[in-house]
């Protein structure tokens, strides 16, 4: 046996639990009937269950001396020992996990433990490691004929993510999709029968079919006194779609230890809205809750195959797709009659697709009526759409991806695989961390090798489409139909805008319907890969209907009008649907004295004439535009080009016109983002435009500063253009968005110059250019002599001189990695650290407050100023073999 001393050796054990129970019952696995509230008229011994880890598993034994404390817990968060239980436990080696089981009370029930709080808690070797709460009440023993708690409710069942869903967004059902279930939501709701405050323990068990544990939840909740009605919920499940496989599903709710409720409830092809029944416990006796009721809301009837195919034709526009379809189909059939004739052909037809086109064309609607076309036609077992996402696909770490992967595609399996947005699983370049081309290859196995009955498109953009199908050698050859969907024409939108209407019981007048198609029309002529189509009309519908509802309630009595009257769109609910993206001006008066401190910030810099000369001319005129009543924005723009090496004070100026701006009232925030290529461009296709978005969104107000511009552009001769896609969303934007934000790029000389001319709509959009020129040497002794003054520290002559000739060599040998006042500035900070460390070697009678504050030569002569070293500008080289 063991025996350590403790203060030198580290611990041989690992917390894993400290949990309670009252019940001497043992259960499955050595299970507990685990509880944190018991009743204390039903009470006798409380047990407390100690659980941990032995670090010494499977190498020798030792021994624990272990202490267990109960307290009971008063107002005045006093604590009254109620028990000490010593254990000295030998822990033997073959015993990975150690439980410690001891319990505390009376063999008569109801006399020892009294209402109130209390907690265990657990020593090893002296050390506290463990604590655990619990309640005693005494409300009254709870029955299934009596509950002197609380009188239960409704108990009623919703679908939602992990964060819940809140009260008024919430859809009770009945049924549940397998497809679309993520977690399974109960609300409980009681009226409290107690007069005092107590502790609500409810476990609420969902079983399958078969009486398995499908999952448990325990909620934990103090109900105050006043609290006459009570709303407890718990959910169960995952936020990845098909965790839920379709059956007879079974909920009970435990609380005290006794069974309350039984609540059964499916999960099928679909959800089906309504409340859920509440069984008594009765009910486990006679079975009767747990039999598979015939479902009182059957599955819509399957539509025919005539059905599929005349609602497909009754698609509006699409017309060349619609025909493509129909010869794929004939031919499909074609092959199915050689099959028949014996003639050969393969096992399993391709049934894999390639959707390409823009948002809101019916990629999704058509994904749908072929799943059902190849129903009918023998070639898929069920027919049913499963649409996923690159996020439902892919795994956070390595070795997740692959699992995910293959479970969807078995859950799809019937059915069609509907993979939306599938470019984003192919990343730019190469990233180790990626695990989108694992799941390609995972697919292409799939299509070659796999047991069938199942179809997989892939649905996106058009473009980025085609760079994914490029992507993998046997991606393109597994998927050799593909299908364009178009941009619905004005005139097809105004047939869907009509549809829609009718859908939803509105009625346009033919003024109001007149200023809707102009509306199509003009958005229409602005459209880019983001344009809408049919999901824009839904949009623009609904917005119409909410001015309608918005004008009606403005009405004396709404509820007096007509269904003609609440239901037709007037002119003035569309009026405004026609006024585009019309920026009211900011006007905001001027800030004097933020003015005044912004523009004394900019003369303190070092140098910079040419440039402080250029913004003065600029204000000068901003004023004279907004004293005159002139719009600045349309005299000239305000986005500029900064050229010029490192260190020259590009980004400080961007900052302090920032505030400049905001004190002239043309910026309404006046605040500066800073971004480059890596915080604009995305790592996979399809991501740039949002991410650019989102930095564009944060920059509303201010002032948006892109470093190093130049890098934008210098991947537009490469196939993974998503600089140039970045670039271009920021020119869109700043016309879009006119007035609402500047943008200053910024850079090399040579390089701003290229990057302006790369792009037509640069040169107009940027109309001045600003030059940071390097600063002279002694402009570079000045930033330094300005560093060192905020250091408190003063040059002797012989250090003035010394630093100026080395300022004066870099200077000569400067090219434009030199890094100009940034150089300095690190120089200086390393002379400073020298002349501390000169400082600490000294004793404290040689510190004197002069030779405190004095830098030396010597300080200067230890730091590096060699050109490469500092610019980072190294040769390379190899070693000779």
């Amino acid at each position: 046996m063991m025996f350590r001393n403790k203060k030198s050796e580290e611990k041989l054990y690992k917390f894993k639990d400290l949990k309670i129970y009252s019940s001497p019952e043992w259960l499955a696995n050595g299970m507990r009937k685990y509880r944190t509230v018991f009743e204390s008229i039903e009470t006798s011994y409380l047990y407390v269950e100690l659980s941990f880890y032995n670090k010494l598993f499977d190498v020798e034994e030792w021994e624990a001396a272990i202490l267990l404390k109960c307290y009971r817990l008063s107002s005045r968060k006093e604590r009254e020992v109620i028990c000490e239980i010593n254990v000295s436990q030998v822990i033997l080696p073959q015993n990975n996990t150690v439980n410690i089981r001891e319990g505390w009370g009376n063999d008569e029930v109801g006399t020892f433990w009294t209402r109130g709080d209390y907690v265990w808690e657990a020593y090893i070797d002296g050390e506290i490691f463990g604590t655990k709460h619990f309640y005693i009440e005494s409300g009254g023993p709870v029955n299934s004929q009596n509950n002197p708690y609380f009188e239960m409710q409704t108990i009623k069942l919703y679908e939602g993510t992990q964060d819940g869903v809140e009260e008024e967004n919430r859809v009770y059902h009945k049924q549940f999709s397998a497809a679309e279930t993520r977690y399974i939501w109960v609300e409980f709701n009681f009226e409290n029968l107690q007069e005092d405050d107590f502790y609500c323990e409810l476990t609420f068990n969902i079983y399958n079919e078969t009486r398995q544990l499908k999952g448990q939840t325990i909620e934990i909740k103090k109900i105050e006194q006043d609290e006459d009605f009570v709303e407890i919920i718990s959910g169960y499940g995952s936020d990845v779609k098909g965790s839920w496989i379709r059956g007879h599903y079974t909920l009970e709710v435990i609380f005290m230890d006794r069974l309350i409720a039984i609540v059964p409830f499916e999960v099928g092809k679909k959800f089906v809205n309504g409340n859920t029944v509440i069984y008594p416990p009765s009910s486990f006796l006679t079975g009767r809750a747990y039999s598979n009721p015939a479902k009182e809301n059957e599955e819509d009837e399957e539509e025919t195959y005539q059905q599929v195919v005349e609602r497909l034709n009754n698609l509006i526009g699409l017309k060349d797709l619609k025909n493509r379809i129909h010869e794929y189909t004939s031919y499909l059939q074609f092959t199915q009659i050689r099959q028949e004739k014996g003639l050969k052909e393969d096992k399993y037809l391709n049934l894999h697709l390639v959707f390409k086109g823009n948002p809101g064309t019916g990629k999704t609607t058509i994904a749908q009526m072929m799943g059902k076309i190849y129903h009918h036609l023998g070639l898929l077992s069920t027919g049913e759409l499963h649409e996923v996402g690159r996020a439902e696909l892919i795994g956070q770490y390595i070795g997740q991806t692959a699992p995910k992967v293959k479970d969807i595609i078995d859950r799809a399996r019937g059915g069609v695989l509907f993979i939306d947005e599938a470019y984003s699983l192919v990343r730019a370049g190469e990233d180790s961390k990626d695990y989108g081309q694992e799941v390609i290859e995972i697919l292409v196995k799939e299509i070659s090798d796999g047991k069938g009955d199942i179809a997989i498109i892939l649905a996106g953009y058009t473009q980025p489409m085609e760079i994914l199908l490029e992507s993998n050698p046997g991606l393109k050859s597994r998927f050799p139909v593909q299908f364009e969907f178009p941009d619905y024409t004005p005139h097809e939108l105004l047939e869907i805008a009509k549809l829609t209407e009718k859908e939803s019981d509105l009625q346009f007048t033919p003024e109001a319907l007149h200023i809707l198609n102009k509306k199509i029309t003009e958005e229409y002529r602005k459209r880019d890969t983001t344009f809408g189509n049919a999901r824009f009309i839904k949009t623009t519908i609904r917005e119409a209907k909410m001015n309608l509802g918005v004008r009606i309630m403005k009405t004396k009595n709404p509820k007096e009008l007509s269904k003609t009257e609440l239901s037709t769109v007037h002119v003035a609910d569309v009026a405004h649907l026609t006024a585009g993206k019309t920026i009211t001006p900011l006007i905001l008066s001027i800030d004097e004295e933020e003015l005044q401190r912004s523009m004394a910030e900019l003369h303190a810099l070092v140098g910079l004439s040419e440039v402080k000369k250029r913004i003065n001319e600029l204000i000068a005129l901003v004023r004279f535009y907004q004293q005159t009543g002139r719009n600045v924005l349309n005299q000239f723009s305000l986005h500029m080009v900064f050229k010029g090496n490192p260190g020259t004070g590009k980004t400080t100026v961007a900052r302090i016109l920032a505030t400049i701006y905001r004190a002239l009232g043309i910026l309404e925030r006046g605040h500066l983002i800073e971004c480059d290529r890596q915080s604009l461009v995305a790592g996979f296709v399809g991501q740039t435009a949002i991410k650019t978005q989102e930095k564009i969104n944060s920059a509303i107000g201010g002032i948006l500063f892109i470093d190093e511009a130049y890098s934008l552009t210098s991947d537009s001769k490469t196939q993974n253009d998503f600089g140039k896609e970045a670039l271009e969303t920021i020119l869109k934007q700043m016309e879009d968005k006119r007035g609402e934000f500047i943008v200053i790029a910024a850079g090399y000389t040579q390089n701003m110059e290229q990057f302006v001319e790369m792009n037509p709509g640069l040169k107009s959009r940027f109309d001045r250019t600003i030059i940071f020129k390097d600063l002279t040497t002694e402009e570079l002794l000045e930033v330094a002599e300005g560093y060192f003054e905020k250091e408190k520290l003063v040059l002797t002559a012989k250090t003035k001189e010394y630093l100026n000739h080395q300022i004066a060599v870099l200077h000569a040998q400067r090219d434009k990695y030199f890094g100009n006042a940034r150089t300095i500035r690190t120089i200086a900070g390393e002379a400073v650290r020298q002349q501390h460390l000169r400082m600490a070697s000294l004793s404290e009678t040689e510190r004197t407050e002069k030779v405190m504050q004095t830098l030396e030569k010597i300080d200067l002569e230890k730091v590096n100023f060699n050109y490469e070293d500092l610019t980072g500008k190294r040769r390379m080289g190899f070693r000779m073999q």
